[in-house]
């Protein structure tokens, strides 16, 4: 059975992981399992109007997003995760223990773009009506405003390809060209 691919879409807040990881997952054929999505179903599951969400929410969202990648590659499917991985050496060390488990080859789409369209866009989610209310974004920003105003994050220690998309303006990333090269990479058996 060939080793199948892993692909980790990360990047700040507002650098297009969503968006893109839902598109490659659909042109891929790929299950995507999101951060987000994960902490926001347990948020919902788990929380009480009267309380804040729990810290340990955020955590258990990360280690249910590896155990279901873990079940996608343990029987030789590729899969995407998508997140703000902004704890490096954790979270590499996250995945090369999924590694172990599970052998997989990394592909890291490390999202980037321009630090004050980082704010604007972190901005706008904020005020977004659809932005889920588990999500401590003004507290957040407050804290990380300069991380924002940087454009990137340092990516992964996974080993594997990494590719490093600008989502700065629509011009500045070829989305066919990513999804090619992308596609070159994983073997056609895997898709």
């Amino acid at each position: 059975m060939p080793v199948p691919y892993l692909l980790i879409v990360n990047g700040l807040p507002g650098s297009g992981k969503t968006t893109l990881a839902q598109r490659l997952a659909q042109d891929l054929a790929v299950p995507r399992f999101a951060r987000d999505g994960i902490y926001e179903t347990l948020y919902d599951a788990m929380h009480r109007p009267s309380d804040e969400a729990h810290p340990a929410l955020g955590h258990g969202a990360f280690a249910m997003m590896y155990y279901a990648a873990g079940q996608i590659l343990s029987v030789g499917r590729s899969c995407l995760v998508e997140g703000y991985y902004g704890r490096p050496a954790l979270r590499s060390g996250e995945f090369h223990q999924l590694q172990q488990r599970y052998p997989y080859e990394p592909i890291q789409l490390l999202c980037k773009a321009d630090g004050e369209v980082l704010v604007e866009r972190f901005l706008a989610r904020m005020a977004s009506e659809s932005r889920h209310g588990g999500h401590a974004d003004q507290a957040w920003l407050e804290a990380n405003r300069e991380l924002l105003l940087q454009g990137e994050l340092t990516p992964l220690s996974v080993g594997g390809t990494l590719i490093e998309v600008d989502t700065t303006t629509p011009e500045r990333m070829n989305y066919e060209a990513l999804l090619t090269q992308i596609r070159t990479k994983m073997t056609v058996t895997d898709l």
